[in-house]
């Protein structure tokens, strides 16, 4: 059960099953009016919303009063007024049909008062006064649907301490920018596009202590390997299809790595 919780985790799976609002099929909603948004934040578990489209600021207040799993990933906009409503929310909440945020919701959500989990797999960029704007998240944010993320966006993340940031599309991402994340104090680290490793990003990488993700990783020097045998947390490095003898001891000695059968 730990393992598919951790799992779960570090791909953004959820593993509770949460129940209808008076067993309503809700995601067949398309507008709410306050009223009936009070009356569904009553339910207990997730509430599905995912066939709303706008989100105004009063339904969005309301809406902020459910306690479980949000899910509104229909919603393609969200206003700065709608987001600072929103924001008290104190749940789970998932808005995967944002492909774009703007700095004025960003420090809203970013503000968000619990540790829970933030869903934003649609968006394609993250300006760097975005992530500046969310860094104070407390909880897990899954940003999946982004490719690349730059240099300034990255360092705009050090100052984060959250749970975790998952980055599970990225594949255009510098040496510097890796570096960068490295360097957050949250507790995992998910960069499951990534498919090499340069050895100063790997040393950068082995200095966290928490769970990192790096799954897709093909291939990892001599050098690279012997500094992440030093991580302090789990490490993740199931994707390795080549490795030296040398590369394989050294990561085999850690029990924190997970490696593919043929390199245990």
């Amino acid at each position: 059960m730990r393992t598919a919780i951790l799992t779960a985790a570090l791909f953004g799976m959820s593993l509770v099953v949460g129940v209808h609002a008076a067993d309503e099929d809700t995601n067949k909603i398309t507008e709410l009016t306050p009223e009936k948004a009070r009356a569904l934040a009553q339910a207990q578990g997730s509430l599905q919303l995912d066939g709303l489209t706008k989100l105004s600021p009063e339904v969005a207040g309301a809406l902020a009063r459910q306690k479980g799993r949000l899910f509104l990933n229909g919603v393609t906009d969200l206003p700065i007024d709608a987001a600072k409503a929103l924001g008290s929310h104190e749940g789970e909440l998932r808005l995967n049909g944002l492909t774009s945020l703007s700095e004025g919701a960003a420090i809203a959500l970013g503000q968000r008062p619990t540790v829970s989990n933030l869903h934003m797999t649609s968006l394609k960029s993250l300006p760097p006064e975005v992530a500046k704007a969310l860094a104070p998240h407390r909880g897990a944010m899954y940003l999946n649907g982004l490719t690349e993320l730059s240099d300034e966006s990255a360092e705009a993340l050090k100052s984060y301490r959250g749970v975790g940031l998952v980055f599970n599309g990225v594949t255009k991402i510098s040496d510097r920018a890796v570096i960068s994340l490295a360097q957050h104090k949250g507790n995992w680290l998910a960069l499951n596009s990534m498919t090499t490793l340069s050895d100063d990003a790997a040393k950068a990488l082995a200095q966290r202590e928490g769970i990192t993700n790096l799954a897709r990783v093909t291939t990892l020097s001599d050098d690279a390997a012997r500094a992440l045998a030093k991580h302090k947390g789990q490490l993740l490095l199931s994707g390795l299809t080549t490795l030296s003898d040398e590369a394989a001891k050294a990561l085999r000695a850690n029990k924190g790595i997970s490696l593919p059968a043929k390199f245990r």
